[in-house]
Formats: structure tokens, sequence, C-alpha cells
């Protein structure tokens, strides 16, 4: 499963910005009521499995506070060598 980890102490929160929230084609991040210790409240995360580690969110994030780690993909049965 890909993976959002959401530094919510460096997040300006929905109120300030909120582009997460706008960039997310999946709906993922979600308006929350818990402020952060500088008085912002970041998002919420709902649904993290639907995913698909676009990096929409991670990439607009003015903050650097969203993490976007993708699933690594299940390696193949037999690694075939550089000889064949």
């Amino acid at each position: 499963m890909n993976g959002i980890t959401l530094l919510r102490e460096s997040c300006k929160g929905t109120e300030d910005c909120g582009i997460c929230i706008f960039v997310c084609p999946k709906d993922i991040f979600v308006n929350s009521e818990e402020p952060n210790d500088a008085g912002y409240v970041p998002p919420g995360i709902k649904n993290e499995e639907q995913c698909t580690a676009c990096r929409n969110c991670m990439i607009s994030c003015p903050d650097f506070a969203i993490v976007v780690e993708k699933a690594p993909s299940n390696p193949p049965d037999e690694k075939v060598g550089l000889d064949g």
C-alpha cells in the first residue's frame, strides 16, 4: 500500500492553505479539527488505501509537509541474470 506521511507541525493548515485537499484526485485529505502546536489545523487523512501515489499533494505543498511513498511492486518469481 502507498503511504502518506503528514508532517503536522510543518503544515499551515486547511484554513490558510488547503492545497492538498484541492489537488488530490482521490479526496484523501479532509478538514480536521485538531490543531498543531502552532495553532494551525492540518488536514486529516481518510481512505489512505485509495492513494495512487501521484504525489500531487507532495509536489504542491508549499511547506513540504507531505511525504508520499509508493509501495514497492511485487518482484518477479525468478530473476533473470545478465547472461540470459
